[in-house]
């Protein structure tokens, strides 16, 4: 797949002396690339460099082989970008929105008609079309966000924190939106510092933490890179004794025992896999075993790790 957006060492320079990067990122075509990192690491100064809204102190920035600082409109014209927070007139419907983006697009009316039909039937919005915005719910506002991204039928989308503040019902529909996006060819960078989001919607992904990008590559592979070693869940109905966890722990073949509330982490052998043995404890000291599975790791595990230094990038 050919490279649609490239970010090579991306440094910026606040006021403040604050400092952004280096930042080093690649999204192929037609794939879903997930950003992630806590809140202020960067992010959406990488974003808003992409669009060429922010110039960097130093590195280069360019989407389909151009720069975005010498070739604004070109840029711009590939680019359908939604906000980390959206703000639209409130006493505009959906409708409206969507038709002041046509205009302003140069789309002629019947050709507006079809875009605004589709954009309004691909993000879930039909029934709401002539409902004032100001009573959408969040997930119903950033639904219409990407909706008012897409009327020019661009190439990209970028999306700054689509999931912030949503519900979880408006979270499945956005992810809807993201995947069907993704068939359609369309190239999708979205933003996050939800690990979660990024694992269950990405090809491929990087993490930047205090400014700089720690890991980039395909969530499998990253997955598959890291090894956490094996683990088992398991989940009890009652509180567990302190000396049922010392009878965990003195098991040939558990390594580790962290237990929060009802749910116990044990870390194994994998080698000599004792989860017979683990089972037969609790069960036996009366707790109430609800399960006992194999934990797959995640890339939370992967980012603590990285972050933490226990492994070489």
């Amino acid at each position: 797949m050919s490279d649609v957006i490239r970010v090579e060492s991306l440094v910026k320079v606040y006021g403040d002396n604050s400092r952004v990067g280096p930042i080093s990122l690649t999204v192929k075509k037609s794939e879903v690339y997930g950003l992630v990192g806590p809140n202020g690491s960067g992010k959406t100064t990488t974003i808003r460099a992409i669009l060429g809204l922010l110039r960097p102190t130093s590195g280069k920035v360019s989407v389909l082989g151009r720069n975005p600082f010498n070739n604004p409109a070109e840029v711009n014209a590939l680019i359908g970008y939604s906000p980390e927070v959206p703000i639209f007139p409130p006493f505009f419907s959906a409708r409206k929105l969507l038709e002041v983006n046509c205009k302003l697009g140069g789309l002629s009316r019947r050709e507006a008609e079809c875009r605004i039909s589709e954009v309004l039937d691909l993000t879930g919005l039909v029934e709401h079309a002539d409902r004032k915005i100001g009573n959408f719910s969040k997930g119903m506002v950033q639904r219409l966000s990407i909706g008012q991204a897409l009327i020019a039928d661009p190439e990209i989308l970028l999306l700054d924190e689509p999931m912030l503040g949503v519900d979880p019902i408006g979270r499945v529909k956005i992810r809807d939106v993201v995947l069907e996006l993704k068939r359609r060819g369309k190239t999708v960078l979205f933003s996050s510092h939800e690990l979660y989001e990024v694992e269950r919607l990405s090809d491929r992904m990087g993490m930047v933490y205090m400014g700089k990008m720690v890991l980039e590559g395909g969530v499998d592979e990253l997955l598959s890179r890291y090894e956490m070693g094996s683990r088992v869940l398991a989940t009890v109905k009652r509180d567990l004794d302190p000396g049922v966890i010392d009878s965990l722990k003195s098991i040939d073949g558990v390594l580790s025992v962290n237990v929060e509330g009802r749910r116990l982490t044990i870390g194994i052998d994998g080698a000599n896999n004792p989860s017979d043995k683990i089972a037969e404890v609790l069960v036996t000291s009366g707790c109430g075993l609800e399960e006992l599975r194999p934990l797959n790791p995640s890339l939370e595990d992967v980012f603590v790790k990285v972050v933490k230094g226990d492994v070489n990038r």
